[in-house]
């Protein structure tokens, strides 16, 4: 498999990671709420502030998301130069930073699981503006888009009230939108609307 199909693959695989927030939220007693109930409390090991019963999978696929975003963004390291090797590295390091988030449930290790969710946000965003640059002028405008959206929805996150849209809302404005931004590359990339790195345009 070629360096291009072997990232588009890892990244475009992640999309599952919504069908399971579905699946999991099924298995609620109280029904969970898509605008108030931010997405770590799906995968609450134990039954204090959320109950979430199949909490292992939704803690599970959190590293499977991780995982996969860190291992595409590792592959384009070597291929890369300047600036946006240092992307790559950073959105694979957010990629580890969300496998952490599922081996610390929110409500067993409260500090580290926010720390890891902060540190994923922040490393990823500044990879994505980090290689907006080197991406070809679709991809560009596409991480562009997906950055600015990002930082309305923390800043949405952040801020009393929420601007009315909920915690839900605000925190898939922030968070998903990066899973939204590799799964859209990987299909730009088997497209071949951007090039992994200067002079490698047949892989």
């Amino acid at each position: 498999m070629t360096l291009r199909r072997s990232v588009a693959s890892l990244w475009i695989a992640t999309v599952l990671y919504w069908p399971m927030q579905v699946i999991v939220s099924r298995s609620w007693t109280t029904p969970y709420s898509w605008r108030d109930d931010v997405i770590s409390a799906l995968g609450a090991a134990t039954c204090t502030d959320y109950c979430s019963p199949d909490h292992v999978v939704m803690n599970a696929t959190f590293v499977a998301v991780g995982g996969a975003t860190a291992a595409g963004a590792a592959l384009l390291v070597r291929p890369s130069v300047g600036i946006a090797r240092t992307g790559w590295i950073l959105v694979a390091l957010s990629g580890l930073a969300t496998c952490a988030v599922g081996f610390l449930p929110m409500d067993v290790a409260p500090v580290p699981h926010t720390v890891a969710a902060q540190v994923h946000f922040g490393l990823q965003l500044a990879g994505m503006l980090c290689v907006a640059g080197s991406v070809g002028r679709v991809a560009s405008r596409f991480t562009y888009a997906c950055s600015a959206i990002a930082v309305v929805g923390g800043i949405a996150f952040l801020s009393p009230g929420k601007w009315g849209l909920g915690s839900g809302v605000t925190e898939r404005l922030a968070l998903d939108t990066l899973n939204v931004w590799t799964i859209g590359m990987g299909m730009l990339l088997l497209a071949r609307s951007w090039n992994p790195g200067p002079g490698i345009r047949g892989l």
